[in-house]
């Protein structure tokens, strides 16, 4: 079902909804300002790259199961896009992800909301936490792979599924009871996979196209 995880326009207050958009367009303005256009438009390679890899995520983001409408899961496999492409690309990425999938819903008036929730916050924590581990934690490829990417993964999607039941139920849109009850007992059946996915995913990256990767260098994982 194609509106399992995403919200529909019927699910939140309108005010609130429409609120969502002023905060998308500074995000997506900031993004905008931060990404690196000059090596992006002139490099076909990383243009076919980003719009390769944005259609395979945008194909896992439209199947998907879920108990009630915004009570499901999805694969986001987001933090590995993040850490190919940086927080700037990531977030214009999933943006423009989430609007071909609101093309197919038609839920038009939750399109920020779901594209802050589903895109913009998973990006930034993946990318925060890839942050305070190049800072803090010594260049290993094991730490890159573990703490980057697989527990990255999981981290950024609990917080995208949090963030999702904390809104519902402050809204009153669902009860407390009824999320804990028939949504967040199988948060952890989601995360693992979603964390398995990420860091095999980059992984293999790693393995076979390291240039892929925008936040990863041999010189420093492997040869430093």
């Amino acid at each position: 079902m194609l509106d399992a995880m995403n919200l529909t326009d019927a699910l939140l207050p309108a005010d609130l909804l429409f609120f969502a958009y002023f905060v998308w367009l500074l995000v997506g303005l900031q993004a905008l300002r931060a990404a690196p256009w000059r090596t992006f438009l002139s490099t076909a390679k990383l243009q076919h790259l980003f719009l390769g890899t944005s259609t395979a995520l945008f194909l896992m983001w439209i199947f998907e199961v879920g108990v009630r409408p915004a009570l499901g899961f999805h694969f986001l496999c987001v933090t590995v896009y993040t850490l190919m492409f940086g927080w700037a690309l990531g977030v214009i990425g999933v943006s423009l992800i989430m609007t071909g999938v609101t093309v197919i819903s038609g839920d038009w008036t939750a399109l920020a909301m779901n594209a802050l929730l589903l895109g913009v916050l998973p990006v930034s924590v993946s990318y925060g936490v890839y942050l305070l581990v190049y800072r803090y934690l010594p260049r290993h490829l094991f730490i890159y792979v573990f703490l980057c990417a697989f527990f990255n993964a999981m981290l950024a999607a609990g917080a995208a599924v949090l963030a999702l039941a904390t809104l519902l139920v402050v809204t009153e849109t669902y009860t407390f009871a009824r999320i804990s009850h028939e949504y967040l007992p199988y948060l952890p059946l989601y995360l693992f996979p979603e964390g398995l996915l990420n860091g095999m995913t980059t992984m293999a990256l790693i393995g076979l196209r390291p240039d892929w990767l925008k936040t990863y260098d041999d010189e420093i994982y492997l040869k430093g």
